[in-house]
């Protein structure tokens, strides 16, 4: 099931899962858990427990939004594909949705949940934040329910339903959520996949200022819990984790939202050699 998550999201993280797989298998880390602080879409993570690379998945995220509607899928499966089955994919809806993220205190997680979702899959580019697909005369070439296949989305929705006691949601801020995880010495790895540094601001409901970045590498450079990070290739988070061995590749993903080069940034005891050969254009980054 290469499309796994509900969501579409700036940034999702579907085209390396050949890259981690592989980093699963040259760790021996298959069967053990995982975790992504900044979890987003978490189609990663469903295909890593979907096709059995990993035990548990860990799913964070700040955004009450994001949060929302995790933890609605993985605990109301049932009611969300009933509510897909329902919903007329409208203008009318549209507004109605965008009216409950910008009242959120008075609405319901569920709500909210799948108000986010709607959002999600009729918004150009996944985006929140972002204009409706067609715009609101809709005369443009694609209409709002362009990515908004219900047949589709429920399937989603009940293979999430059958992993749900595997799934583990919380809404914690990201360095937070890694020092709990760190605090249990589990057999697990950490992916974490934050805010761009460049972009952010313009992608995410929870964008990091630098003082954000800076806390975020002091703590996890010093974590005993083997991690990955990844980031926009920019000189100031390079200057950040100047200790740890980092590569850039290319960004195979079509959203025009991530383009051109990415970096990783290994913990130091991970081992990646042969699993970035499955990444494009790879370059070591020595400073």
């Amino acid at each position: 099931m290469r499309y796994c998550s509900p969501l579409r999201y700036p940034g999702g993280k579907g085209c390396i899962f050949p890259f981690i797989t592989s980093i699963f298998n040259e760790n021996d880390l298959i069967g053990g858990a995982y975790a992504e602080p900044y979890a987003g879409g978490g189609g990663l993570a469903l295909r890593l427990l979907y096709e059995e690379y990993i035990s548990y998945a860990y799913i964070n995220d700040l955004d009450p939004c994001i949060y929302a509607f995790w933890n609605s899928a993985v605990n109301m499966s049932v009611e969300f594909c009933e509510w897909i089955e329902s919903i007329p994919v409208t203008v009318e809806t549209w507004h109605h949705c965008k009216e409950i993220l910008q009242n959120k205190d008075r609405a319901t997680e569920f709500e909210l949940g799948t108000a986010t979702f709607f959002l999600n899959r009729t918004n150009v580019s996944g985006v929140i934040k972002g204009g409706i697909i067609g715009g609101l005369s809709q005369k443009g070439k694609y209409k709002l329910d362009a990515r908004f296949n219900k047949e589709e989305l429920i399937k989603r929705f009940k293979k999430i339903g059958i992993f749900r006691n595997r799934i583990i949601v919380s809404n914690k801020d990201g360095i937070l959520f890694v020092k709990d995880l760190n605090e249990l010495k589990e057999n697990i790895l950490i992916y974490l996949d934050p805010p761009y540094y460049e972009k952010g601001q313009g992608l995410y409901m929870n964008a990091y200022a630098d003082e954000d970045h800076k806390q975020l590498s002091a703590y996890v450079t010093n974590m005993n819990t083997p991690w990955i990070i990844s980031y926009d290739n920019h000189d100031f988070i390079k200057k950040l984790y100047s200790q740890n061995r980092k590569i850039s590749h290319q960004l195979s993903q079509s959203t025009s939202n991530r383009t051109g080069r990415e970096i990783f940034i290994f913990d130091n005891s991970l081992k990646y050699t042969s699993s970035i050969k499955s990444l494009k254009k790879v370059e070591l980054i020595t400073s």
